[in-house]
């Protein structure tokens, strides 16, 4: 768990470097990375999640006695990310489209259109990079994944300055530079983890498979997308229930916005460590249907829900704590800091039901049983959570208008609602795995 948290952060921080940088050259290109990067990094985060339902269905084959197959899985693997790639682009693409209709800033706009298109680039390295961190993952080798991250993170900093503010024979791009920055360090991280596939005996085998001339396993292809793509739309679903309630709050002024950014920011932060503990039960879940393992895979639930709650409930008390300092960190405007810290109040909240919701919802992606996760997300977020939102935070029709606070007590009410329902389902499956077998 600790280098996929580790990595989960440094990732993070790339994307801190790129609005830092873009910052230093000027209001209108921080702007544009903002408003560009917010909308292709839901695609990004999107494609990548379908392809990573890879790592269970391998730990599932080990667990099994038939690592064998992973090869064969792994080629299949290709072919289905290789079909990703397409869409990718498009939705990118689609984003140029769309950004003229969210601002009438023409400079704003360039600047947006001009990061999406450096950005394009990097699509097939990152879907590629997403393939080979889950070949890693599904063996439970998750340091490799820490180590490209750390490339990552190391290269994008002397990448942004040099296509933002130019570099001997590189031009200065302005802000959008970052979106090639993104582009090259991307390529760059694909590049580090070949490498380090050929160092390890068993992914140089697999890294083999996945380069021989073969034709695909269709009905492989087919499994993988129809297991993954589901995991894909949860995640957008969620993302985008996110940020667009940022719009709904946008009326209400810059204190309540720079207060929410604050609060958002710093709830992905912390959900960084929840997150990671539940992508490595996932794996291990897998790995224990694999070997059809009831008691070892009943112990792991509970060490990893132990665990997980443990931690969080410590995050909890530093956060509810240190919530001035906390948001005295992000802003120096005594309005928006203040605000921010009462919102960090029910961010401290939100933190439980979120960790319990993460935790089953991965460990249902480790049994692969991925279509509930799609219906649940939907229903909570969109069905409950949103409408929710916007009667809380423009009106009294419930309790007296809560503004941002709204927002934070929808999120509480359906990752409430969320968790309740992963953990029903998981029940469910988890009988059907073993139980009905016996």
């Amino acid at each position: 768990m600790l280098p996929l948290f580790a990595a989960n952060v440094m990732q993070l921080g790339m994307g801190v470097i790129d609005t830092v940088v873009a910052g230093k050259a000027g209001a209108t290109d921080l702007a544009g990375v903002g408003l560009a990067g917010s909308l292709s990094s839901s695609f990004l985060v999107l494609f990548g999640t379908v392809i990573s339902i890879i790592s269970p269905t391998i730990a599932k084959y080990c667990g099994a006695g038939e690592a064998d197959k992973c090869g064969l899985l792994l080629n299949s693997a290709k072919w289905a990310a290789g079909l990703l790639i397409i869409p990718e682009l498009l939705c990118i693409l689609a984003c140029v489209w769309v950004i003229p209709l969210v601002s009438d800033d023409a400079d704003m706009i360039r600047v947006a259109e001009r990061y999406l298109y450096y950005l394009l680039p990097c699509v097939p390295a990152h879907i590629l990079l997403r393939l080979l961190l889950s070949a890693f993952e599904g063996y439970g080798q998750t340091r490799p994944g820490m180590i490209v991250s750390l490339l990552g993170l190391l290269a994008n900093i002397p990448a942004n300055y040099a296509f933002v503010f130019g570099w001997g024979p590189i031009p200065a791009l302005g802000g959008a530079g970052c979106g090639l920055a993104t582009s090259a360090v991307m390529w760059l991280m694909l590049a580090g983890m070949v490498i380090i596939m050929q160092i390890s005996p068993v992914q140089r085998h697999n890294l083999a498979c996945m380069l021989a001339r073969r034709k695909p396993n269709t009905q492989l292809c087919i499994r993988l997308l129809r297991l993954g793509i589901p995991l894909g739309l949860a995640v957008f679903f969620e993302i985008a229930f996110f940020r667009l309630l940022m719009l709904i709050i946008a009326p209400l002024g810059t204190v309540a916005v720079g207060a929410q950014q604050v609060a958002i920011n710093l709830s992905g932060i912390v959900f960084m460590l929840p997150l990671s503990i539940g992508i490595a039960a996932s794996i291990r879940a897998a790995y224990y249907i694999g070997r059809q393992d009831l008691r070892a895979f009943d112990s792991m639930v509970f060490t990893a829900g132990t665990l997980s709650l443990l931690l969080v409930a410590a995050n909890m008390v530093l956060c509810y704590t240190c919530r001035h300092s906390i948001a005295a960190c992000y802003t120096d405007d005594t309005a928006v800091a203040c605000l921010a810290a009462s919102l960090i109040a029910y961010c401290v909240v939100y933190q439980l039901s979120d960790a319990v919701q993460s935790l089953f919802s991965c460990l249902l992606r480790g049994c692969q049983d991925t279509a509930p996760i799609t219906w649940i997300c939907m229903i909570t977020y969109w069905l409950i959570g949103f409408p929710l939102a916007c009667i809380l935070i423009r009106t009294d029709w419930i309790i007296p208008q809560a503004g941002p606070a709204g927002a934070w007590i929808s999120f509480i009410v359906a990752l409430t609602i969320a968790a309740v329902l992963y953990a029903a389902r998981f029940i469910r499956t988890r009988k059907r795995i073993f139980l009905r077998r016996r």
